[in-house]
């Protein structure tokens, strides 16, 4: 599986002593605390990061001599660290992928009401990611904010070529100066930060799919394109050899359909056009009902411990924050072929769990409550190596949720797997410019395979996904003995059938049958647009 590890910031530990011990105390009560954290977020990517904490003595026999803060990878450049006198002296540890700057407070502040203020700088280039013309940053919380009784965060961004579009929390202010604009906020001790500048990001995909007959006889075999969803919109540019038709099932998948002769093997190679946005923006071909009163293999949610649970938590949004709370991401285990556990050994043991696990969880507890949810499964793009830590080398795929939202009247997709990696950056209120659907999993748990997993050796590389522009969209359609042909490449709404991907075709109902006279016209009109065609 495909595993976000997205860089996180948060406070680890701060160590105080008793004067009289050496005994650690808890800051909540001996102390107060104030966290100002300032970003300066530079065009390259590369970011300035400044935090000031302040600790107020609640009692005057309790200071502090030590702090640390760690962040997550290896790439910090150029730390500082000082206090109210100047440079103090630090060390760094790493272990894990995680960076730890240890500071010592040789002159502590000692009294009652008497303050520490201390200073630590460094440079980063793990809070951005720039794909395409987009920019996403994520900036985490602190992990001691919700003790902090003044909490402020200052963005500054350099000028980028679009505006940011979506902003989770919305600032206390904005202001523009010179080619920097600042984003202000205020307490919001539990949120994350995130920014999106732009609005989609185009992707090529070169999908190869293998498709097998192992009879004596020929059959039908048929396989799953990236569909379009709210999210996503899908252009084809190429299917070799191109498929007898494309239909959908309930959950709007793309299936494509061959006739193999006995004993064939055949390989399928599709080269299509993913534009991709955060939030939801297109129409949604699915269904908006599930049959949700189907047992499921991974969705056991009439289970006990499935519907107390889902009782307590009682909306989406708290599902999600409970399991990127309390589900720890197994990343010894992030390899393909490792397996699939359900919702119900998941929520026992929440300890040792993969996309998968956070995905199904998310499922039955959603579905406890009689909300329509689904697993998606895809492949999600990054230029971090850090987030692909098994390798180029193989197909890695992504696991996510969607549910219906029944105020906004669409299919919502949220992440708890990233939300629970990057240290809390919220990917309940929008995902980013980064996730692919291949395949949705609501009716069935499992069916359709989605693209990389059409293959004999594990070790084939069948998926191969890099930023591209758009490419023109050609809607062609045919009427010809009452059946509307979907000629294009790519999905239209035809005001009789209604959705029909490319490859597709349906019947008109029988209301809408073409007389003699209708047909005649639609052939005139055809030759008018080819004779007087404007050059």
């Amino acid at each position: 599986m495909l595993i976000s590890m997205k860089k996180f910031l948060f406070v680890m530990s701060t160590i105080y002593y008793l004067i009289s011990t050496n005994s650690p105390v808890r800051a909540a009560s001996e102390f107060t605390t104030s966290f100002n954290s300032l970003y300066t977020i530079h065009k390259s990517g590369d970011t300035q990061v400044t935090h000031t904490i302040t600790l107020k003595n609640n009692l005057s026999y309790i200071y502090a001599t030590n702090y640390s803060i760690a962040t997550s990878g290896d790439d910090l450049s150029e730390i500082t660290t000082s206090d109210e006198y100047g440079s103090i002296s630090h060390s760094i540890t790493s272990q894990n992928g995680v960076t730890t700057i240890h500071l010592t407070i040789a002159r502590p502040a000692v009294g009652l009401d008497q303050l520490k203020t201390l200073t630590i700088s460094y440079k980063t280039k793990d809070l951005v990611e720039q794909i395409g013309a987009t920019t996403t940053i994520n900036i985490p919380r602190l992990a001691r904010a919700n003790e902090a009784e003044n909490y402020v965060r200052v963005v500054k961004v350099e000028a980028v070529a679009n505006q940011a579009t979506h902003i989770f929390p919305q600032p206390s202010g904005v202001e523009q100066s010179g080619d920097f604009t600042t984003y202000t906020f205020v307490a919001h001790q539990s949120d994350a930060l995130t920014l999106l500048f732009g609005d989609s990001v185009t992707y090529k995909l070169n999908l190869t799919y293998e498709l097998k007959n192992k009879e004596l006889s020929s059959i039908d075999s048929e396989l799953a394109l990236p569909p379009d969803t709210s999210y996503q919109h899908i252009v084809i540019g190429k299917l070799d050899p191109p498929p007898l038709d494309i239909h959908l099932d309930p959950d709007g998948n793309w299936l494509a359909r061959y006739n193999l002769a006995p004993q064939e093997k055949r390989l399928v190679h599709a080269e299509l056009y993913a534009t991709i946005y955060p939030v939801p923006t297109l129409p949604d071909p699915s269904t908006t009902s599930l049959p949700n009163t189907i047992k499921s293999l991974y969705w056991d949610f009439s289970a006990t411990p499935v519907t107390d649970l889902a009782g307590q938590l009682k909306t989406p949004e708290n599902i999600y924050h409970y399991l990127a709370s309390n589900f720890s991401y197994a990343y010894a285990n992030s390899s393909a072929g490792s397996p699939r556990l359900g919702a119900l050994a998941a929520l026992a043991s929440p300890s040792n769990v993969l996309c998968t696990e956070f995905t199904d969880s998310f499922v039955a507890l959603t579905r406890a409550l009689s909300i329509p949810s689904r697993e998606l499964n895809g492949y999600v793009y990054t230029k971090s190596s850090l987030t692909r830590p098994i390798g180029s080398a193989t197909d890695i795929l992504h696991a996510w949720p969607e549910y219906y939202d029944l105020e906004k009247f669409t299919w919502t997709q949220l992440d708890p797997t990233w939300g629970n990696t990057t240290g809390g950056v919220d990917y309940f209120h929008k995902l980013d410019f980064s996730h692919i659907t291949f395949v949705r999993h609501g009716v069935e748990d499992s069916y359709p395979l989605p693209a990389g997993a059409y293959k004999s050796n594990p070790n084939e590389k069948y998926i191969e996904v890099v930023v591209s522009e758009p490419i023109e969209e050609n809607q062609d359609i045919v009427v010809q003995n009452d059946i509307v042909y979907n000629h294009g490449n790519v999905a239209i709404v035809h005001e009789d059938v209604g959705y029909l991907p490319p490859y597709g075709s349906a019947p008109l109902p029988l209301q809408k049958s073409l007389s003699f006279y209708d047909k005649i016209k639609i052939v005139c009109a055809k030759l008018l647009s080819i004779f007087y065609r404007p050059h």
